[in-house]
């Protein structure tokens, strides 16, 4: 008999959520442009996220973010954003009856791999967050540093300092003017 009810309440929770998400995810769609990006590292580019209300009532109390996640083989994983973009989250008070609103998230591209940007929606009444489409994002590697200026500077800063102390050394030794 637990086990009746036990699972019946679970079936019941299962299609409330289903049908809660899909009266949410049905009010508010949210596009993410550009759809896929081909850039270089140190490039910056600019991510543009509409979010539409597609109820005849006003929508209020929105955060939105940009998240990124990288997707090359063997280093799947969600990033932090602090060192990519300063902007992560917006705050909207109110999106009119059928209106949109758009949001802007400046990004400097800090790494070479391949990525995914999506954007996130929490609606703070429904608790509920919505997100949009994935943006690829292929990032490929620059090199910019000049082996022939970087590898003197390497090699004969530790040999000044040292030669340095040697002298230091050989002067302060007694008997020797």
């Amino acid at each position: 008999m637990k086990k009746t009810i036990l699972t019946l309440s679970m079936i019941f929770f299962a299609t409330m959520l289903n049908y809660t998400y899909a009266a949410a995810s049905g009010r508010i769609t949210i596009s993410i442009n550009p759809p896929s990006v081909q850039a270089k590292m140190g490039d910056r580019i600019t991510y543009t996220g509409t979010i539409t209300n597609n109820s005849g009532k006003p929508v209020t109390n929105l955060i939105t973010y940009i998240s990124l996640a990288n997707v090359t083989q063997g280093k799947e994983a969600p990033m932090d954003l602090e060192d990519w973009s300063a902007n992560k989250a917006i705050r909207v008070d109110t999106i009119a009856p059928h209106g949109t609103y758009m949001g802007k998230w400046p990004m400097r591209l800090i790494d070479s791999g391949g990525y995914v940007a999506y954007i996130t929606v929490v609606d703070k009444n429904n608790n509920i967050p919505v997100i949009s489409m994935m943006s690829h994002l292929d990032i490929k590697r620059v090199l910019r540093l000049n082996p022939n200026n970087v590898l003197p500077v390497a090699i004969g800063e530790p040999i000044l300092i040292g030669a340095v102390f040697v002298f230091i050394s050989f002067k302060r030794r007694p008997g020797v003017r």
